[in-house]
């Protein structure tokens, strides 16, 4: 097994802006062949398929993608798009999204696709692994090799190639007009510029609250549209370091049943976003900072000035500063196993991989 840096997480987050600056800035060639297909062809339907920290990429960047390309979009895991579909339409197309490309189930996905005919590209940092060598295409999400288990400027980068992928696609096709593409890649450019300047925010929120967040064992994460992805990637980066109970619910699912078992050592995380959702988002927050200590509100809350609220310089674009509201997430994870003294070099679970595994033979030898 490879040993695993234990700090090299934080060195990735800091990293995030100035690797989600050259995906942006390379955008237009790493998507030229990928948006000149779409635009040639008439595609019904998208599905984005893949697994863990891609899968919520795809959900993140789900509804910017349907929105600009106006082509319906579904987000699959590829172990469902391989073993449980069973409709294959010739106007489809799968993105397949892999970082590292060696991912077992995304590699059956593909190879599902292929069998039945269907136009397929995979998303991937490296452009000669498993997944390339299979797909019909390839876009590189051009961010280098992240060597570390729980992906964090991976999947920024993910979320943002996506965008560009829909971008470039819907400007090539006519979907959208010069205007509203170049208004884009303003608006997008200033939200990847502001990730520093939320790391610095969002170091300040987590020391201010150091010790009640590294006591933390169980928690919910909640968003809205868009910010169910952030939710359930910040949930899962702290599972798969701190090793505790964090779930993640859209908002309003939360509120259909599991808050309910929200009792007093219980954490709450609210995504809170300035837009269409953020009333209900504030109300719910301070309905239940008087009932429950252990609340917190990432976004800026009026004449709130607890240490519990993270009112960071976010922007108030819904669609753009999912590569902001992220950030503070991915802080608490590192912040909180390195606060604890976890070693992630020491798996609970060791032999799992061997029996059940996710990687192909491929990786694995690197």
């Amino acid at each position: 097994m490879t040993m695993v840096d234990n700090n090299k997480m934080i060195e990735y987050i800091h990293e995030e802006q100035e690797a989600a600056l050259n995906v942006f800035n390379n955008a237009k060639k790493n998507c030229e062949s990928f948006a000149e297909q779409f635009a040639a062809k008439n595609y019904q339907r998208i599905l984005l398929v893949a697994s863990g920290t891609s899968n919520n990429s795809c959900l993140t960047a789900k509804h910017f993608f349907e929105d600009v390309t106006k082509t319906p979009v579904s987000v699959v895991t590829s172990y469902d798009y391989a073993h449980y579909n069973s409709i294959f339409r010739d106007s489809d197309l799968v993105i397949a999204v892999s970082q590292e490309g060696e991912s077992t189930n995304t590699i059956d996905a593909i190879n599902k696709a292929n069998k039945n005919n269907v136009d397929n590209y995979i998303v991937t940092e490296d452009v000669n692994n498993t997944c390339t060598q299979i797909a019909k295409g390839k876009v590189v999400i051009d961010c280098g090799r992240e060597y570390f288990g729980p992906k964090t400027k991976g999947y920024t980068c993910t979320v943002l190639t996506l965008y560009m992928m829909a971008l470039e696609a819907a400007n090539k096709s006519g979907k959208i007009s010069a205007a509203e593409y170049d208004g884009y890649r303003e608006r997008c450019c200033k939200s990847i510029s502001n990730i520093n300047a939320i790391i610095e925010a969002s170091e300040e929120w987590i020391e201010k609250n150091k010790k009640e967040l590294v006591d933390c064992e169980k928690a919910y994460v909640v968003g809205y549209g868009p910010h169910v992805g952030t939710a359930l990637e910040g949930a899962l980066k702290c599972l798969e370091t701190v090793r505790s109970f964090y779930f993640s619910f859209e908002t309003e699912e939360f509120l259909h049943g599991p808050l309910a078992s929200v009792k007093p050592d219980v954490y709450t995380f609210i995504i809170a976003p300035e837009g269409r959702d953020y009333d209900r988002s504030s109300v719910l927050y301070n309905a239940m900072k008087e009932q429950n200590s252990h609340t917190f509100c990432i976004g800026r809350q009026s004449g709130d000035q607890s240490a519990h609220v993270l009112d960071a310089p976010f922007s108030d674009d819904e669609y753009m500063n999912v590569f902001e509201y992220i950030v503070p997430l991915q802080l608490l994870a590192y912040r909180t196993y390195s606060g604890k003294g976890i070693d992630l070099n020491t798996r609970n679970y060791p032999r799992i991989g061997d029996k059940v595994p996710t990687k192909a033979k491929a990786l694995e030898r690197k």
